[in-house]
């Protein structure tokens, strides 16, 4: 269960009328460290739990009009890679998220539009969310507990803690700390497994002040793929894969994509023992559903398990390659 499900909207919030709550300028940028830490089901008290750290990246860009609505986007990174871009518009009484895209490009709408941060800043002030999020129920309650003073890498804040309370899809509780004229410092999340007990915990802090910043992986041309392969769908780019991992996921972003644009990869087994040289695996190939899309192809651990050697995956847009990503299967 990643943090990045709907346990959690993390999105930084943009100034509202008559009160300037943070920086609102395009390419405005928060880096934060994740930390989640899955819990160990055994008995062994002296068992470490699972810890994951990865860098989170939230960046403010342009506007893109949803549903005839000029929305600002707020582009979402996990290492290098996009993850997602919620698209949220300024209310007169604070923010509202409608719509989000995922990595695929495609646009999922929240009904009704979720309720980022509810103003004025106030002890007691609540609001609830019940609703659907691409065809999910979400059932979220909301308080602002108190004005607390916290400590995270990029600094000591005077900060807002906001306590949400979700009983759907999967029970947890979300702890988030707002600093006005910066944006939310700190967010810690427990997800509760079918127990009730908790299940996995997250920690997102944030590591300097906000600033201007260009897109990751920005191309310089704008028919570009940006590529990289990973262990999991969502998960941080690696160069390297133990060989017990479950899957290789060749992840792709494109911006400025021609209509129907075609997508294909290749995986090669490029050195590896007993396999002749750049042997191809596997080959699969989509459709970009947008201008601005990405999309995720898996290749499954063989029956056999991984040989170890050197791999590569090769990127095609419209049978002219666009990237090649190399990694290595080990030990």
């Amino acid at each position: 269960m990643k943090f990045f499900m709907l346990v959690a909207l993390l999105t930084p919030i943009i100034r509202v009328p008559a009160e300037s709550l943070m920086p609102t300028a395009e390419g405005t940028t928060w880096n934060y460290d994740l930390v989640q830490e899955k819990l160990s089901d055994s008995l062994d008290l002296e068992e470490p739990n699972e810890l994951e750290q990865i860098a989170v990246t939230y960046r403010l860009g342009a506007t893109e009009k949803i549903d005839n609505k000029d929305l600002r986007r707020l582009e979402i990174y996990r290492g290098n890679a996009i993850d997602s871009i919620d698209l949220i518009a300024i209310e007169e009484h604070g923010i509202v998220c409608p719509a989000r895209t995922d990595g695929h490009g495609s646009v999922i709408k929240l009904v009704p539009p979720q309720t980022m941060l509810r103003t004025p800043l106030e002890k007691g002030a609540h609001w609830t969310f019940d609703g659907t999020i691409g065809g999910t129920k979400v059932s979220q309650r909301y308080e602002i507990a108190d004005e607390e003073e916290i400590q995270v890498p990029a600094g000591k804040f005077q900060a807002w803690r906001i306590h949400c309370e979700q009983s759907a899809p999967a029970p947890a509780t979300i702890d988030r700390w707002f600093a006005p004229g910066t944006g939310f410092v700190k967010v810690a999340t427990v997800v509760k497994g079918e127990s009730g007990l908790p299940a996995q915990r997250t920690w997102l802090n944030l590591k300097e002040l906000p600033k201007v910043a260009p897109p990751k992986n920005a191309p310089s041309e704008p028919d570009k793929l940006s590529a990289g392969v990973s262990s999991e769908p969502r998960g941080e780019f690696k160069t390297e894969f133990k060989d017990s991992a479950p899957a290789v996921y060749a992840r792709w972003h494109g911006r400025g994509l021609r209509h129907q644009a075609q997508i294909r990869v290749v995986f090669i087994a490029e050195n590896v023992a007993d396999i002749s040289a750049n042997y191809q695996i596997d080959e699969m190939k989509t459709t970009a559903p947008a201008a601005n899309s990405g999309g995720t192809f898996e290749l499954s651990r063989p029956d056999g398990g991984w040989t170890t050697g050197a791999y590569r995956v090769e990127f095609y847009l419209d049978d002219e390659l666009a990237d090649t990503v190399k990694f290595k299967i080990v030990k």
